[in-house]
């Protein structure tokens, strides 16, 4: 299998959780491109299929540690995006097609 380029840009990332209350939430995370200056659309969202939790804030803290453990991979690699990708990877993050993203006022 080769590997496929990573997108080139300028990226963000954030942790959060993919699910309902009746069938639980996994831990997600939602990557945003930068379309223009202070301007972000959806990208892709990986999600952890694996793990179901009855809490969404649950889901998301478990999203944030692998997230911030991923940045720290691509730090220590001297910021290779690829050791960033491979750590989501190894946690068994997925991307999924046909999210959406819903916000929730709390």
């Amino acid at each position: 299998m080769g590997q496929r380029e990573l997108p080139s840009g300028r990226f963000r990332y954030e942790p959060g959780s993919y699910g309902s209350p009746h069938l639980g939430y996994m831990p997600s995370i939602i990557c945003y491109k930068e379309t223009g200056s202070e301007s972000w659309t959806e990208h892709f969202c990986l999600v952890k299929s694996n793990v179901t939790l009855v809490e969404e804030d649950s889901a998301t803290a478990t999203a944030g540690k692998h997230l911030a453990a991923a940045n720290r991979a691509q730090a220590e690699s001297g910021g290779a995006p690829r050791e960033f990708a491979l750590a989501l990877r190894h946690e068994g993050y997925k991307a999924v097609s046909d999210f959406r993203v819903v916000s929730q006022a709390k």
